[in-house]
């Protein structure tokens, strides 16, 4: 008997819905395991059937989104955290860095946007004060962050769930499958902006450019890095920085590059910290990363609007 697989989009950009599809062959293996009884970007099904597996892509923004993660706990067996805004937010998550209020009077401030005269629309889903990960509402029982996550580990998390195979997902982090190499270079400056450097063989940080393939965990096999872009942190923080309240972005990767190139730590430090919305983009609004006592992500992000 097949197993059913039900998936949710909740809010966030459908990429992970498409990294579905794009299993291609993958995708018709699965199929003689399961049956997909709901996947909103394939087929028109409202309600919630049941199944043994869910698979829920977005974080929770709105009323609408926390009501459909709850259908989606009572349906189904168990609960895959899918891509980065469903584990840690994800980039809707710079939504956490203000309130709901100050949020809707910058999109909807001195706009008429009905026959009334109303500033903000009505009839839409309320907004939650904040965006928040999944978990802080419904419990999950596995995590799989990316933005979208590699298909080599969508097809392994979901024959996991399905009790197919076991293949333990590796805590490496990106750099692991980066083939550029580390090492000491002189005169080194730190370049702001930059997410490119010169030589495609050494690693960016070597060179000076932020890269956060060291703090990332690899649910990409390290695809941006081995094409010339530094790495964004898309698939969230490594499992050193998820266990270590001590550790943190900024701090690990300033040691780093100050290790390699001779940059003062703290100027690297401060250019970090000033850009936080960036470098912390994909995890702002998960207790993961704000709880820490190292971290104070709105306080930065304040001083650097100032």
């Amino acid at each position: 008997m097949k197993a059913r697989v039900s998936t949710e989009w909740l809010s966030g950009c459908s990429g992970c819905h498409v990294a579905i599809v794009d299993l291609h062959e993958k995708l018709l293996n699965l199929v003689d395991d399961v049956e997909f009884v709901r996947v909103p970007v394939l087929m028109d099904e409202k309600g919630y059937p049941k199944a043994d597996v869910g698979i829920v892509e977005g974080a929770v923004r709105s009323e609408h989104d926390r009501h459909a993660l709850e259908k989606m706990r009572e349906s189904c067996g168990k609960l895959l955290a899918f891509g980065t805004c469903a584990s840690y937010g994800g980039p809707s998550g710079i939504g956490w860095l203000y309130g709901r209020d100050a949020i809707l009077a910058k999109a909807y401030g001195g706009n008429v946007s009905d026959a009334k005269g109303s500033k903000v629309p009505g009839g839409a889903s309320k907004l939650e004060e904040s965006v928040i990960p999944i978990d802080e509402v419904v419990k999950i029982d596995r995590y799989l962050p990316g933005c979208p996550p590699h298909p080599y580990f969508i097809a392994i998390a979901i024959r996991d769930l399905l009790g197919v195979e076991s293949i333990p997902l590796s805590p490496k982090t990106v750099c692991s499958e980066c083939g550029r190499r580390m090492q000491k270079t002189e005169g080194a400056k730190l370049s702001k902006g930059e997410v490119s450097a010169n030589d495609p063989d050494t690693c960016f940080l070597s060179q000076g450019v932020v890269c956060l393939g060291s703090v990332t965990l690899d649910r990409c096999k390290a695809q941006c890095p081995n094409k010339g872009v530094a790495c964004a942190g898309c698939a969230g923080p490594s499992v050193d920085l998820i266990r270590e309240p001590h550790l943190d972005i900024r701090s690990m990767v300033a040691k780093r590059m100050a290790m390699l190139t001779g940059i003062p730590e703290q100027e690297i430090r401060d250019y970090i910290q000033g850009d936080a919305k960036t470098f912390y983009s994909y995890a702002l609004s998960s207790p993961v990363m704000y709880g820490k006592p190292t971290v104070e992500l709105r306080e930065w992000a304040a001083e650097a609007a100032k």
